[in-house]
């Protein structure tokens, strides 16, 4: 299926699975959304960078997954491909509020974890990555995939 994505010109939307693709605007929580936005006000940004040879060389076409296990149930709210420079950014994801990280009352709100998984048919997939997501905060997840070759990068 990924190399009839990378033969087609088509956005992952056109040749992904619908259920793990959301039209613009529409939440993947459907019924679970408003409470979940209530426990997690706060606002973040995730760019995810894949690279080979221990960051030397950037990764296009890596499809990237960001999802959350919310009560049990896996939600994925991000895919898409890497650019020319492998990079997948501007993802904004629900976070705990700042105000609450600096109350000690509220720290029973565990912090907002989201996983990511990458594929590429010429390299071990990288499944559940996990991220924290902070309020206010650019995250960058640096990802270095290793051939299929059998040959391993040291590191």
């Amino acid at each position: 299926m990924y190399r009839e994505y990378l033969d087609s010109g088509k956005t992952p939307g056109e040749i992904y699975a619908p259920d793990r693709v959301l039209p613009q605007g529409e939440t993947p929580f459907r019924d679970e959304y408003e409470e979940y936005i209530r426990e997690y006000p706060g606002r973040g940004t995730l760019k995810v960078q894949i690279s080979v040879a221990r960051g030397a060389f950037p990764l296009k076409n890596v499809l990237v997954d960001v999802s959350q296990i919310y009560r049990g149930v896996r939600y994925s709210l991000y895919n898409d491909v890497t650019d020319i420079s492998g990079i997948v950014d501007n993802m904004v994801l629900p976070a705990r509020s700042l105000e609450s990280t600096l109350n000690f009352e509220s720290s029973q709100i565990p912090e907002a974890e989201y996983l990511v998984t990458v594929f590429h048919p010429d390299f071990r997939e990288m499944s559940d990555c996990t991220v924290v997501i902070h309020d206010k905060t650019e995250t960058i997840l640096p990802i270095s995939l290793v051939p299929l070759t059998g040959e391993r990068e040291n590191g």
